[in-house]
């Protein structure tokens, strides 16, 4: 008897592109997912992904910055510590949303210094976020941030607008971000203590790439240029920081870590005349981030 078999084989052939189909799609979400569980994979820079409705995130956030001595400052020591304890909500709807608590000391000592200065800012902070676009499926993914702060002794807003992309194993980054920040400065002279309430705004650019060696494992790079506008002296800087950045994932834990020496000021005004601002800022800023999914 004769079996013609010929149907058998295009069944197999059509099985078998339909599995290496499945399995690359089942591979690619896998893939997707496991690299995106979080919201960000970057210490400074922002993505457009939020959380899914229900999940939430506990982060702590830890900033050091170190070096204030240098070319016009007036500093023999300096650093400044940043810390920030957040809780991160997924809304549905591509909206998220998280609660700050900051804290933020300074402390530094000039040559006329007869011990070191400590100034300790504690504050409080409401962050939403709008997911618009998709870093995968669209051409492009796209966000916007809103951050209300407020202190014992300055309220600051802050919006961004958030750009970036996913590429296979590489993603890039963009945020553009805007500050106007209101705070009160004490000062001492002779033995007299006035309060003055400043005005200050800020432009900063950041930029993050990130090329996954796997999907919770991630080296790459991240740089921010920060400018200080103020009311009496208009724009006094543009300062470049650039540095490497590292992306890990433990099961629901993960931790974020960039260095990023303060490489050079674009605009050189008599508020900062030197080649790079080590009065506004640190020499180098170590930023980790560790925290853990819900």
């Amino acid at each position: 008897m004769f079996i013609d078999t010929s149907f058998i084989y295009n069944i197999n052939i059509t099985l078998n592109n339909s599995m290496k189909k499945t399995i690359i799609f089942f591979i690619f979400s896998a893939f997707t997912y496991s690299s995106f569980a979080q919201d960000r994979v970057f210490a400074y820079t922002y993505q457009s992904n939020v959380l899914d409705k229900g999940v939430f995130d506990l982060e702590f956030h830890n900033t050091l910055g170190i070096g204030k001595t240098g070319d016009f400052s007036p500093y023999i020591f300096g650093q400044t510590l940043n810390q920030r304890l957040e809780l991160e909500f997924g809304l549905g709807h591509n909206l998220q949303t998280a609660f700050y608590f900051n804290s933020e000391l300074s402390t530094n000592a000039t040559a006329t210094s007869s011990e070191m200065n400590n100034e300790l800012k504690i504050s409080f902070s409401n962050e939403w976020k709008l997911k618009l676009s998709d870093p995968v499926a669209n051409i492009v993914g796209s966000g916007l941030y809103g951050e209300f702060e407020f202190g014992g002794n300055n309220v600051e807003f802050e919006g961004k607008i958030l750009l970036d992309k996913r590429i296979n194993k590489d993603l890039f980054a963009f945020n553009i971000v805007g500050k106007y920040e209101i705070e009160k400065e004490i000062n001492h002279v002779d033995n007299i203590s006035t309060a003055d309430w400043t005005h200050n705004s800020a432009l900063e650019l950041y930029f993050g790439y990130m090329h996954f060696l796997k999907p919770s494992f991630s080296l790459g790079l991240e740089a921010r240029n920060s400018n200080i506008i103020t009311k009496d002296n208009g724009w006094i800087n543009s300062v470049l920081f650039a540095g490497p950045a590292m992306h890990v994932s433990i099961g629901k834990c993960f931790i974020l870590l960039t260095a990023m020496p303060q490489l050079t000021n674009l605009h050189k005004t008599s508020s900062a005349p030197g080649n790079r601002d080590l009065v506004n800022y640190e020499a180098a800023e170590i930023s980790l981030l560790v925290g853990y999914d819900f």
